[in-house]
């Protein structure tokens, strides 16, 4: 993508952002003439200042849509300029990433707050409370990741976020600070060591997919999807349908897991993981593939951390684990093979090494 000269202040942000729509590396364009092989960005190259500025420096318009190298046609979709271009204004602020990190720990206490307000008012049922944060409270941060700038830090400074939960987490699950309020809303049984468990995994896969894959790479959002809106859904549809007549009774691998929770599981994560899928496309950092190439790859990996969360494994192996372990693998193995679809190209190289960590 060809570079422009960088303007100062925020008449730069709105001027890459009026002039690149969208602004990440097409895949179309990563296709090798000759070999056929298809190669992404690295999810690490944001660290440094290339890629995450790179990427909204301008460039001209694309078409609405563009010819790949295999004939497909493929849209070029991004929101609106003038919104691209107030963000880019808001981002040129000093220490914005800083006001955007205060703002979210604001609203992320707030908001599990309010949920503790409700259950200890006898207005929502205690359980279902500790779900709506579990499914809710990921998914929220990942929205405050648009509005933080292009600055190689702004990840760093994003993860604090979690960070000060994991703090917190650390502290009172351990007996250092006691905090009866957390334990009650937060705890199955009202034990303080299981702030040590579940909800400490919660947190720490919410600071990997920050620091790892930020806006760069699609992996994250789809973990993160699984992890909340999936394995969260689950356990509300599985109490709430799982003994109802005609939906399927519990599972014959696992008598404590339903049908009615896994279609649950599959259906939220795979909405979550395609909404996220398209929004953070929308706002240009992610190039925006037709749904038919995408829609099989997402399904194979919501199917697949479906089948994880309803094994028998729950007793040594936490969802919170064992979910986002599935979801980032496949991810990394299966996001290629989308974009090589969408791009019209063939893959030269294993899929894992054009979508990797290192």
């Amino acid at each position: 993508m060809p570079a422009a000269a960088r303007l100062p202040g925020a008449a730069a942000g709105a001027a890459r952002h009026a002039s690149a729509a969208p602004r990440p590396v097409a895949v179309r364009a990563l296709c090798g003439a000759g070999a056929g092989q298809l190669r992404l960005p690295r999810p690490d190259q944001a660290l440094g200042v290339p890629a995450a500025a790179q990427r909204r420096r301008a460039a001209p318009a694309p078409p609405a849509t563009q010819q790949s190298p295999g004939g497909r046609r493929v849209a070029a979709r991004a929101a609106p300029p003038e919104a691209l271009a107030a963000l880019a204004g808001l981002q040129a602020l000093p220490n914005w990433d800083w006001i955007c990190a205060a703002l979210a720990a604001v609203c992320a206490f707030v908001w599990v707050k309010m949920f503790d307000g409700l259950a200890a008012a006898g207005r929502l049922d205690k359980k279902l409370s500790r779900k709506l944060v579990h499914i809710t409270a990921g998914p929220l941060f990942m929205l405050t990741w648009i509005f933080f700038s292009e600055q190689p830090q702004a990840r760093f400074i994003a993860a604090l976020v979690p960070s000060i939960n994991l703090v917190r987490l650390l502290a009172v699950g351990s007996g250092a600070l006691p905090d009866p309020g957390l334990v009650a809303s937060v705890s199955r049984s009202g034990d303080r060591g299981e702030l040590l468990k579940g909800p400490l995994y919660y947190v720490i896969i919410l600071i990997s997919v920050t620091l790892l894959f930020w806006r760069v790479n699609p992996a994250g959002l789809i973990t993160v999807a699984m992890m909340a809106g999936g394995d969260g859904v689950a356990d509300v549809a599985g109490r709430r349908w799982g003994g109802a007549p005609g939906c399927g009774g519990a599972l014959p691998w696992n008598g404590s897991k339903s049908w009615a929770g896994s279609a649950g599981m599959f259906v939220a994560g795979l909405a979550m993981a395609g909404g996220f899928f398209a929004l953070f496309c929308a706002a240009g950092y992610f190039e925006c593939w037709p749904l038919a190439a995408v829609a099989p790859y997402l399904v194979a990996v919501c199917g697949a951390c479906t089948l994880v969360e309803s094994a028998p494994i729950n007793g040594w192996f936490d969802d919170n684990l064992s979910v986002p372990l599935v979801a980032v693998g496949l991810s990394l193995a299966l996001l290629p093979l989308a974009a090589s679809a969408a791009a019209g190209c063939a893959l030269h190289a294993p899929a894992l090494q054009m979508l990797h960590l290192g």
